[in-house]
């Protein structure tokens, strides 16, 4: 989504965070929109539960509070916390719910139809159930989520349902360039 929106000319890779939040504490100045994606800012794995209620803008200021792990671009960890601020900045670019951006963006033009957080409107009983050993896990879309999918622990780092017709029609959709152009490929891959 962030390489999509860098080949229609809204952002770069190279763009500091600071451009996209406001009040961006000292030691993440120079964290840009490339550390997040190369989980190289220094963000831990994680600052919460999946399923917890949190907004985008909670998730932010959580994030902008936690100590860094490394300075940004000296190390590799990595990090769910990078990618849901990545897909924050999706929707604040895209004035767009960040599944409405993937959807119209990128599932569609590669065919898929039965991939995202709610939008495919899954069926109950074409949804996997997780297990933990011997004990049923359930079903991630009956987990604590928002009407338009999960919170933003999870948001954007995970939790996109699919299955293995979809991930090659998305794999097949990636040979060529109705998704991402040849450059946005190149930084992609």
């Amino acid at each position: 989504a962030i390489l999509k929106l860098e080949m229609m000319g809204k952002l770069k890779v190279e763009d500091p965070i600071s451009k996209y939040f406001p009040n961006v504490p000292a030691d993440k100045q120079g964290i840009t929109l490339h550390h997040l994606l190369t989980h190289s800012a220094g963000f831990p794995g994680a600052i919460g539960d999946d399923y917890a209620s949190i907004t985008g803008e909670e998730f932010v200021k959580m994030a902008m509070d936690q100590p860094l792990l490394f300075i940004p671009g000296k190390a590799y960890e990595y990090s769910n916390v990078g990618f849901s601020l990545l897909g924050i900045i999706v929707e604040q670019i895209s004035k767009e719910p960040y599944e409405v951006f993937l959807n119209k963006q990128l599932f569609k033009p590669a065919g898929l139809t039965q991939t995202g957080y709610v939008l495919p409107g899954f069926k109950s009983a074409n949804v996997a159930t997780g297990y933990r050993g011997e004990r049923n896990w359930g079903k991630i879309n009956e987990k604590n989520w928002a009407k338009d999918g999960p919170y933003w622990h999870l948001r954007a780092n995970g939790g996109i349902l699919s299955n293995v017709e979809e991930l090659y029609k998305w794999h097949q959709a990636l040979l060529g360039e109705k998704i991402l152009s040849k450059e946005a490929k190149a930084k992609y891959y």
